[in-house]
């Protein structure tokens, strides 16, 4: 008798078959819309990079377009006096550090998350409803992910000037990320999703459910 697993989950083929217009839509609207949505979530970056770490100050925070990248730039103020590393770094209000980061990077998270859930076995309905969740999730984690990932570029940057060795939650937090952290993420959120939509009952379930108890 086959297994209930190999039922459910699709072989390889087909499974990369559904997979490839879910891409398709979310590289698209990736394409088209994504520098819009992170140019509208930087007020809100901002406020949270003042609010993370009250030694900065952001003088400046945009996206700009060079002839290779689209990339989200960041200029920190030191607004106080504190020691890092054995050195103390003065304030400087004019400006001290310069980050960037590409906005692609960032979006891998909303490109792959969408792609996968829908993927997966179900109905179209379900696929187009997991689709969505996705999609919201993988834009929650976007509204973290940008002011933490620039503020541990930041720190990231200090600790190469001052030559600190020393272990930090937020620049092990930048090492995932860039190590492959997004589309990892990416993944799990769309086999969540799945996984979701899978133990949340359907109404039409429900309803063939109800029925047979009015029979018995």
């Amino acid at each position: 008798m086959p297994s209930s697993t190999a039922a459910v989950w699709p072989s390889p083929g087909r499974f990369a078959l559904a997979l490839i217009p879910g891409f398709v839509l979310t590289l698209a609207a990736a394409s088209v819309w994504g520098t819009a949505l992170v140019e509208a979530l930087l007020p809100l970056t901002r406020a949270l990079l003042n609010w993370m770490d009250g030694r900065f100050g952001v003088l400046f925070l945009g996206v700009e377009h060079n002839w290779q990248d689209t990339v989200i730039r960041l200029q920190l103020g030191f607004s106080k006096a504190f020691f890092l590393g054995g050195h103390v770094v003065l304030p400087d209000p004019r400006g001290a550090l310069w980050v960037t980061t590409p906005v692609g990077s960032l979006l891998q998270p909303l490109v792959i998350a969408p792609a996968m859930a829908a993927a997966l076995p179900g109905r179209v309905a379900a696929r187009l409803t997991r689709f969505g969740l996705a999609a919201l999730f993988a834009l929650g984690f976007l509204v973290v992910d940008l002011p933490v990932t620039l503020h541990a570029l930041s720190w990231d940057t200090l600790a190469y000037d001052v030559k600190l060795n020393d272990f930090s939650p937020l620049l092990a937090w930048n090492q995932f990320m860039q190590s492959g952290g997004r589309l990892g993420i990416g993944v799990l959120m769309g086999l969540i999703t799945w996984w979701m939509g899978r133990r949340s009952p359907s109404p039409l379930r429900q309803h063939n459910e109800h029925s047979k108890s009015i029979q018995l």
